[in-house]
């Protein structure tokens, strides 16, 4: 298998659909045109034409568009088929093309080509995955950013100064003094310092980019009968938490996946917080603990009747819990308005039972997940990107060490190592292997 192969795969997902898609990308594509379709095709025109198998049998009626080299997604020729999407129709086009000797597309081959060929970096290609994979829109919108080069110029502009400073120290190793120059030293240190801070803003950007792909996972915790299984079910809006009166009904940590303004999140319904005796239930709130561990924010619900009790701070502060807000319920009993309180730590009042001030929660969670959409700065990261700029870090901090003792070699090969590291990030001195763990991770026909 190389890079000069002609491949082909079905783009669309798996079932049943209105339309679906096969691409094709490599050296035959004109060939294989003018076999289906006996003549050539104008560039990136949309053209109906009916597709045969190489028996001269009509399959279907497509759109067929061709993108020439380089000027496709991959770099190569390139073609695209929309069908009607109905697998077999899908499968039977795939097969025919594949008698052309033409071989299927490994797992995210056609980005990968597009990296090989140089239409995009490692970043970007990764980027790609992201966009496919995102939970949330401050995700596609960050995905969007790092396929546009947004997070690339950040370590193209510090490859670059990097790049000038070996070559300031390499012309300062020539002279013939073993120390360097009184007015140079202070030149290299402050583009030292400069190119430092660049590194450091990037080991930030990185951190968040990777926190934005995350999937975010809600833990609702606080004492029994307080309403939170009730709060999870019309979250869920259906009744897949039991629901009692009796506390300590659940007695399990139980995970749901669901879409809320525009979000894909992690509910995860906890047994009540108190001292008891029964074991089971005990276990249950063991199960709290290490749900809460994996919760980057929690959902504390409180009784309204009861308010916020010195028990319930007992619990924050004996349980570690971190990132939360406070979700007052049963205000129909205390004839409160339903409102949100906005602060550090948010309150709000709500009726599960009358299902009052339900948007006020989900204004809550639009807020944590989308509260920085509005970033240009925005991207998405990956942690091998946060390690390659943490060592580019950590051979900065050498350099200065060895700089201040006037040990220009030492110098030379840290700043080297520096710029190494940083490169990884966007496709420099990669390894075969690294780049198969990364498409492996992609779709077929991406």
């Amino acid at each position: 298998m190389g890079i000069n192969d002609t491949i082909a795969a079905i783009s669309t997902p798996p079932g049943n659909a209105g339309i679906g898609v096969v691409r094709v990308s490599g050296a035959k594509v004109p060939h294989l045109i003018k076999e289906f379709f006996n003549k050539a095709l104008e560039p990136r025109k949309a053209t109906l034409k009916k597709m045969r198998d190489v028996d001269g049998n009509v399959i279907d009626q497509v759109i067929v568009i061709y993108y020439q080299k380089p000027k496709s997604y991959t770099g190569e020729e390139m073609l695209e088929i929309h069908t009607h999407g109905n697998p077999i129709i899908l499968e039977t086009i795939l097969t025919n093309i594949m008698k052309n000797k033409i071989r299927p597309a490994r797992p995210g081959e056609f980005t990968e080509k597009a990296f090989l060929n140089n239409k995009i970096d490692l970043a970007q290609a990764e980027a790609v995955s992201d966009l496919i994979s995102s939970r949330n829109l401050s995700a596609i919108k960050g995905a969007c950013s790092s396929m546009a080069g947004v997070f690339s110029k950040k370590i193209k502009e510090t490859e670059k100064d990097l790049l000038g400073l070996r070559a300031s120290i390499e012309a300062t190793i020539n002279f013939p003094e073993d120390d360097v120059p009184e007015k140079t030293k202070p030149i290299l240190l402050e583009n030292l310092s400069r190119i430092k801070k660049r590194v450091e803003e990037i080991i930030i950007t990185a951190n968040n980019g990777i926190k934005l792909h995350g999937q975010s996972i809600y833990c609702i915790v606080g004492q029994p009968n307080t309403g939170k299984s009730s709060l999870t079910n019309l979250l869920l809006k259906n009744d897949s938490s039991i629901v009692s009166n009796i506390p300590g009904t659940t007695r399990d940590s139980i995970q749901y996946e669901v879409k809320i303004e525009g979000c894909s999140l992690m509910i995860i319904d906890t047994a009540g917080l108190r001292r008891t005796d029964s074991k089971i239930e005990k276990e249950g709130i063991k199960k709290t603990k290490e749900a809460l561990q994996k919760a980057n924010r929690v959902m504390y619900i409180v009784d309204d009747q009861d308010g916020f009790s010195n028990e319930d701070q007992k619990i924050i502060k004996k349980f570690g819990i971190e990132n939360y807000d406070l979700i007052f319920n049963k205000i129909d009993i205390t004839k409160k308005p339903s409102k949100r309180e906005e602060g550090k730590v948010e309150k709000i009042y709500i009726s599960v039972k009358k299902e009052d001030g339900i948007k006020y929660i989900k204004e809550l969670i639009r807020k944590h997940n989308h509260g920085n959409s509005t970033s240009e700065n925005m991207v998405t990261a990956r942690t091998r990107h946060l390690e390659a700029a943490k060592n580019t870090l950590q051979s900065l901090y050498n350099t200065r060490k060895h700089l201040d003792n006037d040990e220009l070699e030492i110098v030379a090969e840290e700043l080297k190592s520096a710029h190494d590291q940083l490169s990884l990030i966007t496709g420099g001195n990669n390894s075969e292997e690294l780049l198969a763990e990364i498409f492996s991770e992609f779709c077929i026909g991406k």
